[in-house]
């Protein structure tokens, strides 16, 4: 339940609190993920990003600190971040709030004229 923050679990109640549970178990490739992010560390190779970058933060996340994230977005050079105020599952959290970041992100960067792709001849 440290994925989601306190506001949104006091939101839905115990019975909705109950209801997330059996969704929650730590699956086989799930526990391999974890134990694969404890153990690669990839700061070296983050200034090489060159691609546009949006870094979402998010301000309850118990899982990963916001901290980690703001690191994360002044390691990429050019990166844009953005910060919702919810938990690491932000998406089912807040995900309105969400989308319009990540589409707001992608469709500023759809506007570019050096991101076109031209027509076929």
């Amino acid at each position: 339940m440290t994925g989601f923050s306190r506001g949104f679990l006091n939101s839905i109640g115990r019975e909705g609190v109950e209801a997330l549970i059996p969704n929650m178990p730590p699956t086989p490739g799930t526990l391999r993920h974890v134990a694969l992010d404890l153990g690669v560390d990839i700061r070296a190779l983050l200034p090489r990003i060159a691609a546009e970058t949006l870094v979402v933060g998010c301000a309850q996340d118990a899982t990963v600190p916001v901290e980690n994230s703001r690191m994360l977005h002044l390691a990429i050079g050019g990166s844009s971040y953005a910060e919702i105020d919810a938990g690491h599952v932000v998406f089912f959290e807040k995900e309105d709030e969400f989308v319009k970041t990540v589409t707001d992100f992608l469709g500023a960067g759809s506007r570019r004229s050096d991101l076109l792709v031209p027509e076929p001849v």
